[in-house]
């Protein structure tokens, strides 16, 4: 069984990008560790995370794999029940 450890992040800035006619805002990240991370907010359940080593190199890695991450879900089967 895995666990994970939540650390506590604090929110530092918040951007929005353009993709498909949408607004699509990031969340950009600094835990108590000093990492950083920006979690995309695709969708109310879909909230991919990346990192980098600076606020503005996470924003950009989210800008650069936008388009596919939105690719990828627009060409996702459809979910069984």
């Amino acid at each position: 069984m895995l666990s994970f450890l939540v650390v506590p992040a604090k929110l530092i800035a918040v951007k929005q990008l353009s993709a498909n006619g949408q607004q699509i805002p990031v969340l950009i990240f600094r835990s108590t560790r000093g990492k950083i991370f920006a979690r995309c907010l695709l969708a109310v359940d879909d909230t991919p995370i990346v990192d980098g080593p600076t606020p503005e190199a996470a924003f950009a890695l989210v800008e650069d794999l936008l388009d596919g991450m939105l690719s990828a879900r627009a060409i996702r089967p459809p979910k069984v029940a």
